[in-house]
């Protein structure tokens, strides 16, 4: 059959990422690779009552269609959730997704045509690039150092484009514990910023998968809450915090942009499942969500010092990496010389895995830097694990 594809599948490209993990299924292989939360956090027999309470009381209704924008009672609970966490919305101002990463995806159906000029930071989550990669988007990436993104960058680059009598469509950041380089954007760059942003008028999209997941340190308020929401839309998940199986997640933005992603996901899958929406409602409101919280904290918390102590203990001279305050990820930086995909098999050999960092920039910059993973193995698996890649990157550089 001679097949005519869209011209939207020559912007995706396969995910360099996946094709290196398949050879983490090694026997005896410690990874570094993926972002997965620790299976042992995910609650069974909470989820597991919680499911026959639903299936009682509310079978009929859970296992049916359900609004676009969310069932009403999952839509509260996630208001309420995000209360907890100093962050203000109104119904009206939510919409539930089957993942954030769904939200992405309708956000660049709503703002990007081809060639839309976007600001994000440089390195930024792959996901995302992926997304804005598929609709042709004019990514243009503003470094980053320890305190987010360098915002005199971003002023010279906003200005040079006013020049060329342009503006973004928007500006993507993730300010807490960012994918993949675990740094925190600082209170005073957030305020800088959102004034920036308004002054210009150009939309700030938040990407906020990790914000409860902080270990050490003052929680910074949010962009969304520092804005008081104008001019700001917030991606949420429970991918991160409880667990990815039931993809759910949020929107939060104005009415005008809600009602218009409402619209958009009609034409996309109708609604996110009212089943699972049902129980993460009662989980919420039973107050399971905000101990998950905690217990998260509880276990990620010494799986980050074990590996920053082993980063200082066992890393060779030429190498430097992110100090995050929270999160699942540390980023480390090798000398120039040095590709680490080029080193990724010499890496299985030793039997250590971890995320090669040139996918996180959309140019194919960032060959000498790779992303860690510190939430799913154990603290014992951690200084393993990070001995062996010490040893060979000591052979290598």
């Amino acid at each position: 059959m001679d097949y005519k594809y869209s011209n939207v599948l020559s912007h995706i490209k396969r995910s360099e990422i996946r094709e290196l993990l398949k050879w983490t299924r090694k026997p005896g292989l410690i990874s570094f690779g993926g972002g997965l939360p620790d299976s042992t956090l995910f609650p069974l027999k909470e989820i597991s009552k919680i499911t026959d309470e639903v299936l009682t009381k509310k079978g009929f209704v859970a296992l049916q269609y359900g609004p676009t924008q969310g069932e009403p009672e999952m839509i509260t609970a996630l208001c309420n959730h995000m209360e907890e966490f100093g962050d203000i919305a109104k119904p009206e101002q939510v919409c539930v997704v089957s993942s954030s990463q769904q939200g992405l995806d309708l956000l660049s159906m709503l703002f990007l045509d081809d060639n839309s000029p976007i600001i994000l930071e440089m390195p930024s989550y792959l996901g995302a690039i992926q997304v804005f990669g598929r609709c042709n988007a004019n990514m243009i990436g503003i470094p980053m150092d320890n305190e987010g993104m360098d915002l005199d960058h971003l002023i010279k680059t906003l200005d040079e484009l006013k020049n060329n009598g342009e503006k973004p469509r928007f500006i993507y950041t993730i300010p807490d514990f960012q994918n993949p380089s675990g740094i925190t954007m600082s209170l005073e760059r957030r305020k800088k910023l959102i004034k920036i942003a308004q002054e210009r008028n150009i939309p700030i999209l938040e990407d906020s998968p990790y914000r409860e997941l902080r270990y050490v340190g003052e929680v910074r308020p949010s962009i969304w809450s520092l804005a008081s929401g104008k001019g700001v839309i917030m991606l949420k998940t429970f991918s991160k915090i409880l667990f990815p199986g039931m993809r759910i997640g949020w929107i939060v933005g104005d009415e005008e942009v809600i009602d218009k992603l409402v619209v958009i996901k009609q034409s996309v899958d109708l609604c996110t499942p009212s089943f699972n929406q049902y129980i993460l409602a009662e989980y919420i409101t039973q107050g399971f969500m905000k101990q998950t919280v905690v217990k998260a904290i509880e276990c990620y918390a010494p799986k980050l010092n074990a590996m920053l102590d082993c980063m200082e203990k066992y890393m060779p001279e030429g190498t430097k990496w992110s100090k995050p305050e929270g999160g699942m990820f540390l980023w480390l930086e090798l000398p120039n010389h040095v590709d680490t995909k080029d080193i990724f098999m010499s890496a299985i050999e030793h039997n250590v895995a971890y995320v090669i960092g040139s996918p996180f920039y959309y140019n194919g910059k960032g060959s000498n830097t790779m992303r860690l993973s510190y939430s799913f193995p154990s603290i014992e698996q951690i200084e393993i694990g990070i001995k062996r890649l010490a040893k060979m990157l000591k052979e290598i550089i």
